[in-house]
This record gives structure tokens, C-alpha cells and sequence, in this order.
């Protein structure tokens, strides 16, 4: 039996899925080379499907906008001084994170073999992503520090370094919600917070679950969203009701989009026990507070 007949579970985002599958199989075998030399490359992700499937393919239409997770990245890099080659998805295609972890592995080795070839060809000396899957998926799967000689870093470590300020227009209570690729596969779990910590106006509280006992938002490798994992993401939502906060942040697209479907939903169905607050991604809150 191949690998790819291994394969038989049924994912609920089919546009987005068919999407990555058909770019990953439009073979191009053109070679590339930036416009100028950049040290630093910036990983946007997927964030572009990601907001065609929330629009078009949801039932639950919310207002999450991914591709405002990258222009905020964008914009914080440029802002510390660093001048990214954006790998976006003209040049690029998605890391194939998902594709891998549900056993879609022809799909992964093509998009990996692309990639790997396109990262060779753009001579940066590290990459940075504001998306904690695709961190993962590069660090550990396609293995870039030994296989390229390319640096694989979270955003958060990117702009930890940096001397940015920030200040809230107001005063907020703020809880960070650890993706699993970042935390517990990753052990980065300081750098969020140390942004966080930052931040003029804020004060940052834990969740009950943090760190490495943290919970999933629910819908690991977009394989199911059903009964179950909206109760892993309603009892990660109780722990932020618990703690009073005003606002939920999170450092992988994959728990915005998941964790705000889910706030829509309540809001839609006006349900009073909803819980009464917001979830962004923590690029988004950083470039709302920056100061100048």
C-alpha cells in the first residue's frame, strides 16, 4: 500500500485542503533569485487560504483576518530595523505542516521539496515565522540548520531581540495561550511573554493550563472540528474566563482562527454564558500598541 493510501480521514476545510494540494502538484522547476541580498527572511504561512476558507467555506462567517497577522509582522520587522525578504506564496508554497500530520505524504514531500530548493535559491541566512506550525515544520521536518545552514526562529524570539516599545491605549489584563508547535514541541515558551511583559498598560496573568501543560485549541492539523475539540477549545476559553482577562493572544494563526470561530459562534447563537472577550494573535496586539 503507498503512503498516500494510508490516508483516509475526512478533513473539514476541503477548500483550503484542495488548494495546498493543487499548488503542491503545479510542478516548477524555474529557478529564482531575490531582487537583492537580504539576511532575514519573513514566512507568512497559508494566512491568505486561510481567510478563503473562513469566508467561503464556513458557515460561521467571523471577522478573523489572517492576512492582518502578517502585515503586523511585516510591520514590527520593519520597525526593529530589519529588512525581510518576504517568502510569500508567489514564490513559495505552504510549508505542508498539515499535509504531513495527516498522512498526506506525497503532498508534503512536494511542497518540501519546492521549498527546500527556493530557500536555497533566496541566500538568506535565517527565517523567521509568525506562524508556530510552520516553525516547527521547518526547524525540525525540513531541518534547515543542517541541511541549509538556515536559522529557523519563532517571530517572538526575532523581535525579542529588538529594542521596540510598546504601550496599550488603555489598561488591559492579557493571557497568552501557548501553541502546542511552539511550546511543547518547541520548548519556547519565554519569548511571548517576555514581549508581553513589555508592553506599557498591560498586565499578563497565566491560564490555569500554561506552558507545558497548556491546552490545544483543538483542531490540531485542521483534521476535525466537531463536538469534541469545540469542548477542548470551550474549557481553554473557561480558564481565560476564569482569569478575568479582557484579551486572549496567541502565537500560531491556527489558535486565532480557531479559538475566535468559536467566539463567534457563541455570539452568533447569542449565548448567554459567552464568553466576553477577544482573541488575537500576538503580532496583532504588538502593532496596535507600537510606539514610535
Amino acid at each position: 500500500m503507498s503512503r498516500e493510501k494510508q490516508y483516509s480521514r475526512s478533513i473539514p476545510h476541503p477548500l483550503f485542503e484542495r488548494l495546498i494540494a493543487e499548488d503542491a502538484m503545479n510542478k516548477d522547476e524555474e529557478g529564482w533569485k531575490p531582487e537583492r541580498h537580504h539576511d532575514i527572511g519573513y514566512f507568512p504561512g497559508c494566512v491568505d487560504f486561510m481567510d478563503v476558507e473562513v469566508k467561503f467555506s464556513k458557515l460561521n462567517k467571523g471577522d478573523a483576518d489572517h492576512a492582518s497577522i502578517a502585515a503586523a509582522s511585516i510591520l514590527l520587522l520593519n520597525k526593529a530595523g530589519i529588512d525581510p525578504l518576504v517568502l510569500d506564496l508567489n514564490v513559495f508554497k505552504c510549508s505542508g505542516h498539515d499535509q504531513l500530520w495527516q498522512g498526506q505524504l506525497e503532498i508534503f514531500d512536494a511542497l518540501k521539496e519546492h521549498n527546500m530548493r527556493r530557500m536555497k535559491e533566496s541566500g538568506i541566512k535565517t527565517v523567521t515565522c509568525s506562524c508556530a506550525e510552520c516553525y516547527r515544520t521547518f526547524a525540525v521536518d525540513y531541518d534547515l540548520p543542517n541541511k541549509l545552514g538556515i536559522e529557523v526562529e519563532h517571530i517572538t524570539q526575532t523581535l525579542r531581540k529588538s529594542e521596540l516599545k510598546f504601550k496599550a491605549p488603555k489598561n488591559v489584563r492579557v493571557a497568552f495561550h501557548d501553541p502546542c508547535r511552539l511550546g511543547r514541541m518547541m520548548g519556547e515558551y519565554q519569548a511571548p511573554r517576555d514581549l508581553i511583559q513589555i508592553i506599557e498598560n498591560v498586565e499578563m496573568v497565566e491560564l490555569e493550563n500554561s506552558k507545558e501543560r497548556a491546552l490545544c485549541c483543538g483542531v490540531s492539523s485542521m483534521m476535525y472540528c466537531n463536538d469534541a475539540t469545540k469542548a477542548v477549545r470551550k474549557k481553554r476559553l473557561d480558564q481565560g474566563t476564569d482569569q478575568n482577562i479582557d484579551l486572549m493572544l496567541g502565537g500560531c494563526p491556527k489558535c486565532y482562527m480557531h479559538m475566535q470561530c468559536l467566539l463567534n459562534e457563541e455570539r452568533m447563537g447569542d449565548d448567554e454564558h459567552a464568553h466576553p472577550f477577544e482573541m488575537m494573535d500576538l503580532m496583532q496586539f504588538l502593532a496596535a500598541c507600537l510606539e514610535e
